[in-house]
């Protein structure tokens, strides 16, 4: 009977060994990639983005991710490959880690809404402000009103911070939203002088409140 249970301790041991080792080898591969996708987009752009930019550049957060992902499981792998108890533990203390910083990151979230919903108000009107200027915030701005089916950040109106969407601006796209703002896909002139005629838009704070009020 000691012995049964024995092997199947044994065996129980052996197919968790592999899976531990399996699981984190693909997270060791996906932070690789997810590195490489980084550093890629880093260099397609070199010398073209102001260093201030470094928090808020996809590139970075990419390369930061996949290097964090790459160094956990690095120690998952070994660990669980060599039994090697000392990689094991600081493998189990850096996911406990993690787990307690986003147990500590959402209790904070919760607890300072309004003064995220300040700070993502914020930074939506600092990127309609240089929406022309930077290909990454370009493409933000658009994903967000696109998948939100909004326009602005406390309203429609607040492009009229940038100097392209600004009234008083002649280009073509005076007193207007850019077409991520409009319902009509491909259509690129959609979004012209639609501040002039005080439509009824949802905005980034109004999207922002109801996925609060949702969870």
């Amino acid at each position: 009977m000691s012995l049964d249970s024995d092997n199947r301790l044994c065996e129980w041991s052996f197919w968790a060994k592999y899976f531990l080792f399996g699981f984190n080898f693909l997270v060791w591969v996906a932070g690789c990639v997810l590195m490489g996708v980084g550093i890629w987009a880093r260099l397609q752009k070199q010398g073209l983005d102001p260093l201030d930019h470094l928090v808020t550049d996809p590139a970075y957060i990419m390369i930061g991710v996949g290097a964090a992902m790459f160094i956990v499981s690095f120690f998952g792998c070994i660990g669980a490959l060599r039994e090697n108890l000392t990689f094991l533990k600081i493998f189990c203390i850096v996911v406990v880690v993690i787990f307690i910083i986003q147990l500590v990151a959402g209790i904070l979230a919760f607890v300072f809404v309004d003064g995220i919903e300040a700070q993502v108000l914020d930074y939506m009107k600092h990127s309609i402000g240089h929406y022309d200027e930077n290909a990454d915030i370009k493409d933000l701005v658009d994903q967000i009103q696109k998948q939100y089916n909004c326009c602005g950040a406390a309203s429609y109106n607040d492009w009229e911070i940038n100097v392209y969407y600004n009234c008083s601006s002649r280009s073509l796209s005076r007193c207007g939203t850019p077409s991520s703002c409009c319902k009509v896909p491909g259509n690129v002139q959609c979004g012209y002088n639609v501040r002039g005629y005080g439509v009824n838009i949802f905005s980034v704070k109004y999207v922002f409140r109801s996925l609060i009020h949702d969870e």
